[in-house]
């Protein structure tokens, strides 16, 4: 069961959505996770239920995460554990989204996961302990929403950032860095410095992200075709150029990415 909440403004500005999810046991224990260039909030809300993240897709031990987390903007995939039965709530940020409750540590938090209580302090296991005790997962993610929005530290995103995020969101396969700084008036160092502070990733790695994630739709629903016209419609230069990239950014090759569900294009299984 997975269910989806868009948030009302001014928290709407920052969230692209508001999940929860149950499930019973996989027939996979581990999974890559699929870069996005977004933070995430994951909550888990079963007794003695741990958040596993692993370092490689052979790490032999798992680093347990005890409470809710947030992960950073990542440019690179990363492997969680699945094993058992999981009931968990979370916050998916749009880009650059995350900067109105986390500040400039959106930089720091880069590929990494941290738990939310060495951010929120004792705020993190109150938060984890309310959404638990809620009545359905309608009413835990209601009661998620009106938290967040007493946490805002912004009413408005960044509007430098925010052009800028959107002008590269229309065309992902061709965005260009160097227009889009030079309309802002900063200079390169500035426009890096200040994207950075707001997304977790400098330019050049987000709209490398984004490229990929706009192509993995198209992977999904068409499944193996020709690679060579994929890598042109996706905005790389050849097939090699494609290969290089998904294999830095998923771990894997084109050909063999095969995700857990095609509404969850960014999950994908290690048997």
């Amino acid at each position: 069961m997975l269910i989806t909440r868009k948030p009302a403004a001014p928290l709407a500005l920052f969230v692209e959505h508001l999940w929860f999810s149950e499930r019973g046991a996989l027939p996979h224990r581990r999974e890559r996770s699929l870069p996005t260039g977004c933070a995430d909030i994951v909550i888990p809300l079963l007794e003695g239920q741990d958040i596993l993240r692993y370092g490689s897709e052979d790490d032999a031990g798992a680093r347990r995460l005890r409470g809710p987390i947030v992960q950073g903007a990542h440019d690179r995939h990363s492997v969680r554990g699945v094993e058992g039965p999981s009931r968990v709530a979370g916050v998916h940020f749009k880009p650059g989204g995350a900067a109105a409750l986390f500040g400039s540590l959106c930089a720091e938090l880069r590929n990494r996961t941290e738990l939310l209580e060495d951010l929120w302090g004792p705020a993190a296991r109150h938060l984890q302990e309310q959404l638990a005790l809620a009545p359905t997962p309608h009413d835990a993610l209601a009661l998620l929403e009106h938290l967040l929005a007493q946490r805002l530290r912004a009413t408005a995103p960044d509007p430098i950032i925010a052009n800028a995020l959107s002008s590269f969101e229309r065309s992902p396969a061709d965005a260009l860095i160097e227009p889009i700084q030079q309309s802002t008036g900063l200079s390169t160092a500035q426009f890096i410095r200040r994207f950075e502070a707001n997304v977790g990733l400098t330019p050049k790695r987000y709209t490398r992200v984004r490229r990929f994630n706009a192509l993995l739709p198209t992977l999904v629903r068409c499944g193996p075709r020709d690679w060579a016209q994929v890598a042109v419609d996706g905005g790389y230069y050849d097939q090699s150029h494609l290969i290089h990239e998904f294999r830095r950014l998923a771990g894997m090759t084109p050909s063999s990415y095969l995700p857990v569900q095609a509404d969850q294009p960014t999950h994908v299984a290690i048997r």
